[in-house]
């Protein structure tokens, strides 16, 4: 029997064990600088080639478009808005930056970085389904704008915009179009090249690759200048890994989105039938299968994380990358009564059954403690 469950993967994943076994080789034996001209540095290349075409290929992306390799998500987008800085917005003088209001600490201080420079954000507010939706970004641009960045999904709520629409309304006016997809990969189909997007990044600790590996995959004749990094030469081991991770990631997309999606389902289910006052949040907007946001009135979100962590069961409340949660409800216009009353629950391909009936069983007991202290303590200020 289980007495742990592990429903933050959308804050880090454990890495798989076959992307730590590709990636050893790498630190034991075959340790040198693709930049020497010597056999120590040419013998890395077909492991290297072979990966980027395989991290190309699960992606979707074509032969011509570009993947850069980045040691966190957070890097990877910082370097984007450098290089769009000194590569298009001092030739074109179009200095407007568009996000949303519920976007992740990456995107927000890259762009406050360039308004320091002289750029210009506009911070987009979502609808009530927690989507920038066509409509309002449509009414957002300007001549002036260059640049849209924005993450695919939201990790806390798992909610999803509708980036296909999205892209349409960029590239009608010439505005470049950046999207984080570090949550999405393995659990919505899509090919890179089917979409006008022009920045696609992720960060591999959310896929199951080892700390320290992320990537940026640039289309085909969109300028990206090289960071200096690029001149100490592709740390092989970590890009072999990240190759291993997005192919097995592939591998199982059909036992994530129905057996993982089942068991989100189990979990929300669960949780209501034991605690009928929860209320499932964004049940009506297209959603993640291995996402949700569950809100507990009555229950301080802070004190049942606290106590679901004493009892083994990890979940989020944000922070750290994200934006707080109650930060996102408030955003969405979600009722105050539920806002600081709401924990978020993300699973894994990995997730097993036995874990999320620990969970049900372990956080309706938690909700249940917690609401009867509250109304307790109501009762003796009375």
């Amino acid at each position: 029997m289980v007495s742990r469950a592990y429903l933050d993967h959308h804050t880090a994943t454990r890495p798989s064990p076959a992307s730590i076994e590709a990636m050893l080789p790498f630190f034991r034996d075959h340790w040198g600088s693709t930049t020497a001209p010597h056999q120590m540095g040419q013998e890395l290349f077909p492991a290297l080639n072979r990966s980027l075409e395989s991290i190309l290929d699960v992606l979707g992306a074509k032969d011509e478009d570009r993947f850069y390799f980045f040691s966190s998500g957070g890097e990877s987008i910082s370097q984007l808005y450098q290089s769009h800085y000194f590569d298009h917005i001092r030739n074109t003088g179009k200095n407007h930056i568009v996000t949303t209001n519920i976007e992740e600490a990456p995107i927000l201080m890259s762009l406050k970085r360039l308004e320091e420079l002289g750029c210009g954000g506009k911070i987009l507010p979502v609808n009530a389904q927690g989507q920038l939706t066509k409509e309002i970004l449509d009414e957002a641009l300007r001549p002036r704008t260059s640049l849209v960045s924005i993450s695919w999904v939201n990790g806390l709520t798992g909610v999803v915009h509708p980036i296909a629409d999205l892209a349409e309304a960029c590239h009608a006016k010439d505005v470049r179009l950046h999207v984080d997809a570090s949550y999405v990969i393995g659990k919505t189909y899509f090919r890179f090249e089917d979409l006008n997007i022009d920045f696609l990044t992720f960060d591999g600790s959310l896929l199951h690759a080892p700390k320290g590996t992320a990537g940026l995959i640039v289309k085909e004749k969109t300028l990206f200048s090289h960071s200096i990094s690029s001149m100490m030469g592709t740390p092989v081991g970590q890009v072999v890994a990240l190759a291993q991770a997005l192919e097995e990631g592939r591998s199982m997309f059909d036992h994530l989105c129905l057996e993982t999606a089942r068991l989100r389902d189990k979990l929300e289910k669960g949780i209501l039938e034991g605690f009928p006052e929860a209320v499932i949040l964004f049940q009506k907007a297209e959603r993640l299968p291995n996402c949700c946001a569950i809100a507990f009135p009555g229950v301080v979100a802070d004190a049942l994380l606290f106590l679901l962590n004493r009892k083994g069961v990890y979940a989020s409340l944000g922070g750290g990358h994200c934006q707080k949660l109650s930060h996102i409800l408030v955003a969405c216009g979600i009722d105050e009564t539920l806002v600081q009353c709401a924990l978020s629950f993300s699973l894994s391909f990995e997730t097993k059954e036995e874990e999320i009936d620990y969970a049900i069983k372990t956080i309706v007991e938690c909700a249940r403690k917690l609401q009867g202290l509250s109304h307790h303590l109501l009762r003796k200020d009375a």
